[in-house]
């Protein structure tokens, strides 16, 4: 890839001015040139209730804004149909139903959704795989939703990717255990762990100054300010989100974008 972002550069949404305009540019243009082959990024979390959905989700808004039809989002977890519902205000296809090729993904805003397979039809590793090795097939960017899945089936969705973002807040209990996850990583994947993405969420919340933590120096971390309209709505829509938001889910994009340096 003939541009890459350097990875300790300031978060988008703390620069001002004509600088932010232009690493917002330098940015979309990491995300539109793409990458050498199909990228599956895998969203994970240590515990629940961090974000990694909605965070997923804002992120495959991102990119779907600047790739349509290239991007695809799903829910690797079993019982949890929350994606279509998020995106697009109603269930999506379940994963069970598309690896079984019944049903296409919902589509909207350039973003294909699968949704999280049902209680009577669990996901299993032989599905899962055909879930993934379906949507490489098809799109330039798959975003899998693992959240805090501990199990045999969440430890395959993050062995099946490519890049991993983990996701966590600035509370001492989360951060906690995004540093288990990270450790998890290492233990799938060293690549994985060493191209990791941290991303801390709700960041300035009530005007409070976060302490984002201390991360390992090869990690590369993004703050996604805290947004009312993110927090609140029962569909994200990206034009609703403020600009400091957007701005950090492009940021993400494009880390997903990016060349891995072998």
């Amino acid at each position: 890839m003939s541009e890459s972002v350097p990875p300790r550069r300031p978060m988008v949404w703390q620069a001002k001015g004509s600088a932010r305009v232009a690493h917002e540019q330098e940015l979309s243009t990491v995300v539109r040139q793409g990458q050498a082959s199909p990228r599956v990024a895998a969203f994970v979390a240590g515990k629940g209730g961090v974000g990694t959905t909605c965070t997923a989700a804002g992120v495959a808004l991102a990119l779907g804004t600047l790739v349509p039809g290239q991007v695809a989002i799903a829910d690797t977890r079993t019982g949890t149909p929350s994606l279509g519902r998020l995106l697009a205000g109603a269930a999506a296809p379940d994963a069970a139903s598309y690896a079984a090729g019944t049903v296409e993904p919902a589509q909207v805003s350039g973003v294909a959704i699968v949704d999280g397979a049902p209680w009577d039809t669990p996901l299993g590793r032989p599905t899962l795989a055909r879930v993934v090795a379906d949507l490489r097939l098809d799109f330039a960017y798959t975003l899998l939703d693992v959240g805090d899945d501990g199990s045999d089936i969440g430890h395959g969705a993050l062995a099946r990717s490519d890049r991993a973002v983990v996701v966590t807040t600035t509370a001492p209990d989360a951060v906690a255990a995004a540093e288990h996850t990270l450790d998890r990583l290492f233990k799938i994947d060293q690549s994985l762990a060493e191209s990791v993405v941290v991303a801390v969420t709700g960041v300035g919340r009530l005007g409070r100054r976060d302490r984002v933590g201390r991360w390992r120096p090869n990690e590369r971390v993004v703050q996604i300010p805290w947004d009312d309209a993110l927090a609140d709505c029962r569909v994200i829509d990206i034009e609703r989100l403020r600009r400091p938001t957007r701005a950090a889910f492009l940021e993400l994009a494009a880390c997903l974008a990016e060349e891995v340096p072998s």
